[in-house]
């Protein structure tokens, strides 16, 4: 099969006919937001381009859930969920670029509301699978309660297309919040990481807690947003900007106009830039200080542009490199060595050509390794779905 096919079904039927009647190795893609996380997948026979595979199949308002394509952006479904009051409780950088929900569920990709809301993985409660031999698999249902059967999206959740393309998902909605604040504040690492913890301690449930450096010095930006009711969100700003005075921050209430600017910026801090090499790091969130301090360093010492956001609450940060491409190797391999003596995990999501060639993007393998390898042989035994996106943890020669 030539390498430059691409196919763009409309429905679950064409999608498994497809995959039925081909052979060879496949990339499933949506928007292409994530498509550089992890291993690269280069060279497949086929593309299945899911941007087709869209539309909202139901919406039902009084129960809360919502059945979509897998190829619907988040955008087009927060549109029409929003009509009735309602939102998919998900916010990933992403969504300005066209994610969709397919892409978002395999690339378990998330936004600042997780730490309120949870991810997409807690979020959806229904999912159809198409396999890579062609069959056609169903988990779960359209009533939240519902447990009965395998639950294949959460296993999907970060399998980054190399177990099954996602047709169709059905997700649990929240009402949206009538009233939402967001409180900002300059700060450094070590007073970000003391305000965070002090907000998770406290009875006040911020939606998010995010943390960025605003350019060469190590100080940054604290923002904290607070959903609900006017008169609970009102309290909660005050008492949110009580306990960042606390931690020796001066946070106060960012001007509404000036709020969708402000989380923009921070949306763009998490993707990167094309020519930036941007590395996901998995800490206990009391381990931002020392993190960003470590990365600092390393950064500064070989000569690398280093930017930071975080979310700080759930000790998730995001690490952008710029510079030589030997020395951003170096100082990815040295920010791996210090999350994983602390228990932590380095993930590559993003990185030019110039780099690629030289850096791990998966690291050592985690003790789940035979788990995993178990469970692509099981869904993929020919290796035909994104081969190399895990290697060298796992992977075959497709046959």
């Amino acid at each position: 099969m030539n390498a430059q096919v691409v196919e763009r079904p409309t429905s679950v039927e064409e999608v498994s006919q497809l995959l039925r009647d081909t052979d060879g190795t496949v990339l499933l893609r949506g928007a292409g937001t994530a498509l550089s996380w992890g291993g690269r997948v280069a060279g497949t026979d086929l593309t299945v381009d899911t941007r087709d595979l869209t539309g909202v199949l139901d919406h039902t308002a009084a129960d809360m859930t919502a059945s979509v394509r897998a190829g619907t952006t988040l955008a087009e479904l927060q549109a029409a969920v929003g009509e009735h009051g309602q939102w998919l409780a998900l916010d990933p950088p992403t969504e300005g670029a066209g994610a969709t929900l397919g892409g978002l569920l395999a690339a378990g990709d998330s936004g600042p509301s997780r730490l309120r809301h949870g991810n997409l993985r807690d979020l959806v409660i229904g999912v159809t699978l198409v396999l890579p031999d062609g069959t056609v698999a169903h988990s779960g249902g359209h009533v939240i309660k519902n447990v009965a059967g395998y639950d294949l999206a959460k296993l999907v959740h970060g399998s980054m297309g190399s177990l099954a393309l996602v047709a169709e998902v059905v997700v649990r909605l929240h009402p949206r919040p009538a009233e939402s604040v967001t409180t900002v504040g300059d700060a450094d690492a070590d007073q970000a990481a003391d305000a965070a913890a002090r907000l998770t301690a406290s009875t006040l449930e911020p939606t998010a807690v995010e943390w960025f450096t605003t350019g060469d010095a190590a100080a940054g930006r604290l923002v904290v947003r607070s959903d609900g009711s006017p008169v609970a969100v009102a309290v909660a700003a005050a008492g949110v900007e009580a306990v960042l005075g606390q931690a020796g921050v001066g946070g106060s209430t960012c001007p509404p106009e000036e709020v969708p600017v402000l989380w923009d910026e921070l949306a763009r801090a998490v993707v990167g830039e094309q020519d930036e090499t941007v590395v996901r790091v998995a800490t206990l969130p009391s381990d931002l200080a020392v993190t960003a301090a470590h990365a600092r360093r390393t950064a500064e010492a070989a000569g690398v542009r280093f930017r930071m956001a975080s979310s700080a609450a759930l000790g998730l940060h995001t690490l952008r490199l710029a510079g030589a491409p030997a020395a951003v190797v170096a100082v990815v391999d040295g920010i791996r060595g210090h999350a994983l003596a602390r228990g932590g995990s380095v993930l590559v999501r993003h990185r030019p050509d110039d780099v690629d060639s030289l850096v791990d993007a998966l690291g050592p393998p985690p003790s789940s390794v035979a788990l995993l390898r178990r469970v692509s042989d099981q869904f993929d035994p020919t290796g035909r779905f994104a081969p190399g996106r895990f290697e060298p943890w796992y992977g075959r020669t497709p046959a």
